[in-house]
């Protein structure tokens, strides 16, 4: 009988998890979007920049909701219009603090997915004063 309880506990903890993270999941187009933005900025498409870009959306989900991200993209959007218009989303307190959020949410992400960072072309034949040995 114990084990059916401990069964039971460990999949409705598996669903209750699964239901979180899908409470903050973003539609795959902005996601692409996202990563395909990210790659452009740091040197274009290849799989360095795609793997490090897909972690740092990843990254921004866990710490943003959809409808902040959203409003946030918006803010930055917008925030460039010149005059009175502009204003309103460059000014507000709602837009400083949703841009410092995506802003701050990305330089995390940054860091941890190591976005930005430099491929390696070239890689060295013979590491001076170490063999390399296979395993058996």
């Amino acid at each position: 009988m114990t084990r059916l309880h401990l069964a039971t506990a460990a999949l409705l903890s598996a669903l209750a998890l699964n239901a979180a993270a899908a409470d903050n999941n973003y539609p795959t187009l902005d996601r692409v979007d996202s990563v395909l933005t990210c790659m452009k900025e740091n040197g274009g498409q290849n799989i360095d920049n795609m793997q490090r870009c897909s972690c740092q959306i990843d990254i921004i989900m866990q710490t943003v909701s959809f409808d902040e991200f959203t409003e946030a993209r918006t803010y930055e959007i917008y925030k460039q219009m010149p005059g009175e218009k502009g204003s309103l989303f460059r000014e507000t307190d709602r837009a400083k603090e949703l841009a410092k959020r995506l802003t701050d949410a990305r330089a995390d992400a940054r860091k941890r997915c190591f976005v930005g960072g430099v491929r390696q072309t070239k890689v060295p034949a013979v590491i001076p004063g170490k063999k390399i040995v296979a395993p058996q």
